[in-house]
């Protein structure tokens, strides 16, 4: 059954290129009992006139072309289009570019409620209905064409045409009952155009009809690239007759831009729009781990954001029955916040997400988020999956391998041992270390590949779960030096003779929280000429500190592009890594190494494995005891070793370091490598409404923790903004305009946005 005809109004004023553009993709797009009216309002380009002719002789019953005798302007030329026709009209720029099925889409969105007056499109230059970014003028994404978004925002809708307090003109579909109940544009007031749409939609309110979006819809506006002095007055002039019609015009427009209701409708598209033409053609990768900070979420932070483009990267947070899943491939970071419902198996709702995002292979980062659903779902899920090996969590809870004193316990694989270990530890009693080891070597007997960070990660974790595929990717590591804002709550020590230690790092019990306050008061007791700097916090120290005597400095939380400039500042030349457990890889011992320090470190783990390969520094000749421990310092310390100090600085300044990209590309031929040998079934997609909530979900929860308290500095800004907008079409608001520069303008604007 045919859609009503519709009448497709669209003026026309020299822009030659942009016409032929324009009516190729209507004529390409429009059924035959659809009607086009063209008005040329007598352009200067003698070429409109020749293509108008050109026209007529295809005899197209669709079009009917007509010419102004004067110059009428665009709203008359507009209004006489409109007295032509009885039927619902589309007015349409004739800049924009239309897409297959658009208009039955507008007329689907009509159907949908008899009180909808007007439909605006999507587009990529269409103000409050701009695509991708909300307000903007936007360039399409590279590589893709109009029909490639309208692709993507068809594939993503919801067809809910949510209200917006105005339409925008490029291409307004209005209904004809609409126009009989409060007539045409106001042609006297607006005259060459300028606020006209906005003028009649806000009559249209008036009178208890809906101006809405069409969500499934996408039409490329080529807009303006820029505006004359005398469009410019124009615009000024009649957004001032618009303001005076319609004093809470602005009001509205500015709540329903801080409100911003359709961005989940945008923020769905984007993600469709990945998966859209070569870009979906990419491999999918989810990346799955922990809600904490830390290592593991550094190295999968840096994987996804580095990769040289041959993959599509999410990734998943994992928080019990919470599961985040962040998308950053359409270039902003999108959140999706899902809550699974009790009756949802942990198989479907993984294999579903993965479906709905053509996630090709799972990462699977740590498991500790969501243990038990996890492991369920990756038993049956379809979808091959690999592991990243960042600490022991498989082969121990404790994570570390510590005993209930803090002692490393070597790497125990007797069960029995590890049993009685566990029940002396209150947060593990009860846990079956048998049961616990088993269930995670089903886990990694599925996994299609194994990476560990260092060759001795791997050695020990195939001691608990034996493979001979194990790949060593070192960590990739990339720092900048940048001495802007490094040293901007750096604290003061005194100068003397007395040498400064530096500890790096997040310091906690496993690495070595306890230990460096025995080492701290042990210095203290002794009376030995050193000070202990936490370029970093403690976990009983989270905010910078300094102790009376200077003895323990505690830096804070600090960027790692700055770690050269702090232990500069404090003078540190030689660092410590008092460490209770074995560490994987050692984010810090890297940074230390990049500065030029050599270290000191316990004879366990990657540190001592680097420390060994590379010739960087000493191990600890005994490193559960320290006064040992302050011993070596001395040692190393002493003058008559100077020249071996030196030695073990340039060996840290010549240590290679892989560098992040380097790191994601062979992490993406082991991707690669898998998936030419892998087939992957995918389940039944989540269905639109999740996904839509799930992005509200996490819009909420954002928002929500969004408020905090102005500084005095944006506070006035704010201030600042807010009397931009209320002088802007007064004549001193005018003048300032002219004489503000663009940039500041454009500071403003985006303080009013956030």
């Amino acid at each position: 059954m045919l859609s009503p005809a519709i009448d497709i109004i669209i003026p026309v004023y020299n822009a030659y290129e942009d016409l032929q553009r324009c009516l190729d993709s209507v004529l390409r797009t429009t059924k035959p009992h659809h009607r086009i009216i063209m008005i040329d309002d007598c352009s200067t380009d003698s070429r409109i006139a020749d293509y108008f002719e050109t026209q007529r002789s295809t005899a197209d019953p669709r079009l009917w072309l007509l010419q102004n005798e004067t110059n009428l302007g665009f709203v008359s030329t507009v209004n006489r289009g409109m007295t032509l026709s009885q039927n619902d009209v589309v007015l349409l720029n004739s800049d924009t570019i239309v897409t297959s099925g658009w208009l039955e889409k507008l007329c689907g969105c009509a159907d949908s409620d008899p009180l909808i007056g007007t439909i605006t499109p999507f587009s990529n230059n269409a103000e409050i209905c701009s695509f991708p970014n909300f307000c903007q003028d936007n360039a399409l994404p590279q590589g893709m064409n109009a029909e490639d978004v309208n692709c993507a925002i068809e594939a993503a809708a919801l067809r809910i045409y949510p209200d917006i307090p105005t339409g925008v003109g490029f291409c307004m579909f209005i209904r004809r009952r609409l126009l009989n109940k409060i007539g045409l544009f106001d042609a006297v007031t607006f005259r060459l155009g300028y606020g006209e749409e906005n003028d009649f939609c806000m009559r249209a309110l008036a009178a208890g009809w809906r101006n809405v979006l069409c969500d499934d819809t996408f039409v490329q506006h080529v807009g303006n690239c820029s505006f004359s002095t005398k469009k410019e007055t124009l615009a000024e002039e009649n957004m001032r007759r618009l303001l005076a019609k319609h004093p809470d015009y602005m009001q509205r427009v500015m709540a329903f831009i801080a409100a911003d209701p359709i961005k989940p409708i945008r923020q769905l598209a984007q993600s469709f729009l990945a998966l859209t033409g070569a870009a979906g053609d990419k491999p999918g990768i989810l990346h799955i781990m922990h809600g904490r900070s830390g290592g593991t979420e550094q190295h999968t932070r840096s994987l996804i954001h580095s990769d040289g483009g041959g993959c599509r990267h999410y990734l998943l947070v994992t928080m019990d029955d919470v599961w985040q899943l962040k998308d950053a491939n359409s270039g902003e970071l999108l959140t999706y916040q899902f809550n699974r419902q009790p009756d949802q198996l942990w198989t479907d709702f993984l294999a579903s997400l993965c479906a709905s995002f053509r996630i090709h292979l799972c990462h699977v980062h740590h498991l500790a988020g969501c243990r038990p659903g996890l492991l369920e779902a990756m038993r049956n899920l379809g979808i091959p999956f690999g592991f990243s090996v960042h600490d022991f969590f498989l082969a121990c809870p404790t994570i570390n391998l510590l005993d209930a004193t803090g002692i490393y316990c070597g790497s125990e694989t007797d069960t029995s041992r590890c049993q009685n270990c566990l029940n002396t530890q209150p947060d593990f009693r009860g846990i079956d270390i048998v049961a616990w080891r088993a269930v995670h070597a089903d886990f990694i007997e599925r996994a299609v590949f194994v990476i560990a960070p260092s060759d001795l990660a791997a050695e020990m974790f195939c001691r608990y779960f034996p493979r001979n595929d194990v790949r060593v990717i070192q960590h990739g590591v990339d720092l900048t030096a940048n001495r802007t804002n490094a040293l901007t709550s750096a604290l003061l020590l005194p100068k003397d003779k007395y040498h400064n230690i530096g500890v790096l790092g997040a310091i906690g019990p496993v690495k070595g929280a306890r230990q460096l306050e025995r080492l701290v008061a042990r210095s203290r007791e002794r009376k030995l000429p050193f000070r202990w700097v936490v370029v970093g916090y403690m976990d009983r120290q989270f905010q910078p500190y300094q102790s009376a005597d200077t003895l323990l400095t505690v830096h804070g939380q600090y960027t790692p592009d700055h770690m050269e400039d702090l232990l500069d500042h404090y003078r540190i030349n030689l660092v410590v890594f008092p460490s209770a457990g074995p560490e994987t890889y050692c984010y810090t011992l890297t940074e230390a190494w990049m500065a030029g320090r050599p270290a000191l470190v316990p004879p366990i783990g990657a540190l001592y494995e680097r420390v060994q390969t590379n010739g960087a520094g000493w191990i600890m000749q005994d490193w559960c005891d320290t006064d040992a421990i302050l011993d070596d310092i001395i040692s190393i310390l002493r003058p008559e070793n100077s020249t071996d100090f030196v030695h073990k600085q340039a060996q840290a300044r010549a240590v290679p370091v892989t560098s992040v990209r380097d790191m994601a590309n062979a992490t993406e031929m082991v991707y690669h490598e898998v998936l030419s040998r892998q087939a992957v079934k995918f389940a039944a997609p989540l269905p639109q409404t999740t996904l839509y909530t799930a992005l509200q979900t996490a819009l909420g929860v954002a928002a929500a923790n969004k408020h905090r308290t102005l500084s005095i500095g944006e506070h006035w800004l704010l201030r600042l903004a807010h009397l931009g907008l209320r002088l802007r079409y007064t004549l001193l608001g005018r003048w300032l305009y002219r004489i503000i520069p663009v940039r500041w303008q454009q500071i403003l604007k985006k303080r009013l946005l956030a």
